[in-house]
């Protein structure tokens, strides 16, 4: 009887821990699918939809930047995105959630002459719940 409750009880904590992570990744996704958005809104020359991936009260600032890289072709190769560790947030009382992305790109592949391999890095931002990068892809800093 003893085990069985010991065995109830790991199996709450494993089952709590799944729930956790999965709530955890959410944000991440987020992140993740805000770095597609922006691409695909650059390479389709749409303003508004590549803003809109941007933290509103940085649009302003960015907008004549994102303007001009409109109509270069991104293709997103790969993403990271980073948040602190378990302990980190434990131990150092850190808030939770996504910090900061990496996203590679291949941008404009099909023309030989403006072909590059850039490897960027932006902060991101949680506004009224969702999540925004912080400044645009490639952005000088």
């Amino acid at each position: 009887m003893r085990l069985t409750g010991l065995l109830f009880v790991l199996l709450a904590v494993m089952a709590l821990s799944i729930v956790g992570i999965e709530l955890a990744d959410r944000a991440e996704a987020s992140v993740e699918g805000g770095v597609r958005r922006y691409a695909f809104a650059v390479t389709n020359s749409d303003l508004d939809a590549a803003l809109a991936e941007i933290a509103p009260d940085q649009r302003a600032v960015w907008m004549d930047w994102v303007r001009g890289q409109l109509g270069n072709v991104y293709e997103v190769r790969g993403i990271a995105v980073r948040s602190p560790s378990l302990l980190r947030r434990l131990f150092e009382r850190v808030p939770g959630g996504p910090y900061e992305v990496t996203a590679v790109l291949d941008v404009n592949r099909d023309y030989p002459d403006e072909f590059y391999q850039p490897t960027t890095r932006v902060a991101v931002e949680e506004f009224q719940g969702r999540w925004y990068l912080a400044a645009p892809l490639l952005a000088p800093h």
